[in-house]
């Protein structure tokens, strides 16, 4: 039966391997070039669009968001308090335009100087809370940095609990104090 099974084996590999090579044809009809341009009218300027605002959809409105998220943004919206998440310092991703915005007015006018101040809820010791809201400060402090502007503009201060937004128990009034405050302190755009 072995003796058997290797001629057919090997019959069956030529097989496969033939009908797997192929060679090109030399008129490839599929390759085709561009034609040359005929037309030798002048190409009239077309006027800038006026600027469209970015969609927004692709990010997600949540709770630990919602303050920061640009749908928010009708033009009566603090645009210079950044909100965190619960116990983070990562700058939320729906603030990334609202800072592009400060560091653009911060880099264009080089006598501006901002000073961050960071907050947290009541929960956590005075302590943790003081430490976390340096971190969301030298977070935002970092993010204008990566857009270039001068660190001679940028203080960093960091208040824990102790000024709080909203002085109520509720998750809407924790989400309130857990924030950075953007103050200019010279150049006020």
């Amino acid at each position: 039966m072995r003796s058997f099974l290797n001629p057919l084996f090997a019959l069956m590999l030529a097989a496969v391997l033939a009908a797997c090579s192929s060679t090109p044809a030399e008129d490839d009809s599929s390759a085709t070039t561009a034609p040359e341009p005929t037309d030798t009218s002048p190409v009239t300027p077309v006027e800038p669009a006026t600027p469209v605002k970015p969609d927004t959809s692709s990010i997600p409105l949540t709770a630990d968001n919602f303050y920061n998220h640009p749908s928010n943004y009708d033009g009566t919206t603090d645009t210079r308090v950044i909100y965190f998440a619960f116990d983070s310092n990562t700058v939320p991703a729906a603030a990334f335009e609202t800072l592009r915005a400060h560091a653009t007015y911060l880099k264009n006018n080089s006598n501006a100087k901002v000073r961050l101040e960071g907050h947290a809820d009541e929960r956590g010791t005075r302590e943790y809370n003081v430490a976390l809201s340096e971190r969301r400060s030298q977070a935002v402090e970092k993010f204008l940095r990566v857009q270039g502007v001068s660190s001679s503009q940028i203080d960093v201060v960091s208040y824990g609990e102790e000024k709080p937004a909203a002085s109520g128990h509720s998750e809407m009034d924790w989400a309130k104090n857990r924030r950075v405050e953007i103050n200019y302190t010279a150049g006020t755009p």
